[in-house]
This record gives C-alpha cells, structure tokens and sequence, in this order.
C-alpha cells in the first residue's frame, strides 16, 4: 500500500505551487500509478498549518501514518523537509522504517526508495544535511528579523515591553512609549547608578510607589530583564 504524506506550514498555506497540498498529493498519487497501485490501496495523510520543526510521530496526521504503515508499504512524499525536522530525525527514522520493512520514496530524489541501496543511502545522508543545515540558516534569519524590528521600535508579538504599548497590528505593530511608565524606567536607572542591586532597586520602588502592571511589588527577575534590555 502507498501512503502518502504531505504538509504545509501556516506560511505555506496561502502559497501555490510545488508546496501545497493539492501539489503535492499530486505527485504522491503520480508515483502510485507509476508503482500500478490500485486506488483503495492508497492512502493520503495530510498535516496543514503544522511546522516541520514538530517530530512526525507528534503531527496528527504523521502520527496516524507512521501508525498506520505496515510492512510491505510505501510512505511517499513529495521532499524530504516535508517529513522530517533535521538530518538525524531523517536518518534515524528511515532506519526504524527500513528495518520494519516499509520503503520511504522522497519524490525529489527519484521514484525509488531512497533507502534501496549504497549510493541512495548516501545521497539520502547527503541531501538530509543540506535541509538541516538550511532550516539552521532560516531560523537564523527570524532571529535577526525580529532583532531587527525590535531596533526599528517595531512589535514582535506578546505583551509589550514595560515602559510601552503597541501601536497598530500585525506587521505594521509599532511600540510607542507610555509616559508614567517611562518615568518608572527612568527611575530604575537613576537607581542602577547608584549601584544598588535589582532587589534593593525594587524594594526602592515600591517604597515610592512606582509599581509595576500588577500593582503588586517588584520581583527581582521582573528589574534584571528591564536592566537587561535597557543595558542599564
């Protein structure tokens, strides 16, 4: 039997083209009728709005498929990034599936199993670090996107910093300074000069009453993140 799998994240969800679900299940159902698989002996699983970065086995749909593979099967999908989260998840799980005797077809690496002999296996190994190696180099660009719009005033979800508010929505979202709580921040640094410590900063200001969102006292984890990101 030929199960196929396919998956798209939130931000592939609105995309056409070689990553969406109906694309992808195309090329499945192609490689189906190229094995002659009679339709009641295919089987599609399909995990939309779900990042690569959850194991498979933690996917809905992934899970009921892994589940669901007997021996003899075929998993297909259309790439190798569409299954798996990093290179050890990829060879690690091709083994387990290689040893149960279930085939695994990774389209853009051909019709044939990818575990099926030396030089696929190596190309497999090849190919696994690549992805891995490119979902390092994508998180590392969110990071300095968000660094970046963090520097440009800009909102990058949650609660706002104290000492602001959000401005706007979604991409647009600013932070805007909030006066009363700006003097609040302009005090804690008055005091860090003085070289008091986050816990005598915050006994200090709740001796003055300028408290923070809750009302409550100062905690000290609360006075080391605003001296954190204000590098006071």
């Amino acid at each position: 039997m030929i199960l196929a799998y396919c998956r798209v994240s939130t931000r592939e969800q609105a995309e056409d083209g070689t990553t969406s679900i109906a694309e992808q299940t195309r090329r499945c159902k192609a490689v189906a009728d190229l094995h002659s698989t009679r339709a009641y002996d295919f089987a599609a699983y399909v995990d939309a709005g779900v990042s690569g970065s959850i194991p498979l086995n933690e996917r809905l749909e992934g899970s009921k498929l892994l589940a669901d593979a007997k021996k003899g099967d075929t998993i297909v999908a259309s790439k190798m990034d569409r299954l798996f989260r990093s290179a050890s998840d990829a060879l690690n799980t091709a083994e387990r599936l290689k040893k149960d005797g279930i085939d695994l077809i990774l389209i853009e690496m051909g019709t044939e199993p990818v575990t099926g002999n030396g030089a696929a296996k190596m190309f497999f190994g090849m190919l696994a670090l690549v992805a891995e190696f490119e979902r390092e180099r994508i998180a590392e660009r969110m990071v300095d996107g968000k660094r970046g719009k963090r520097d440009r005033q800009g909102h990058c979800g949650g609660d706002p910093p104290f000492g602001f508010a959000v401005s706007g929505s979604g991409r647009e979202s600013t932070l805007v300074p909030l006066e009363a709580e700006q003097k609040t921040l302009t005090r804690i640094k008055e005091l860090r000069e003085t070289h008091k410590l986050p816990y005598r900063i915050g006994k200090q200001l709740t001796y003055e009453g300028l408290l923070p969102r809750s009302g409550k006292p100062w905690l000290v984890p609360q006075i080391k993140r605003i001296l954190e990101r204000t590098n006071a």
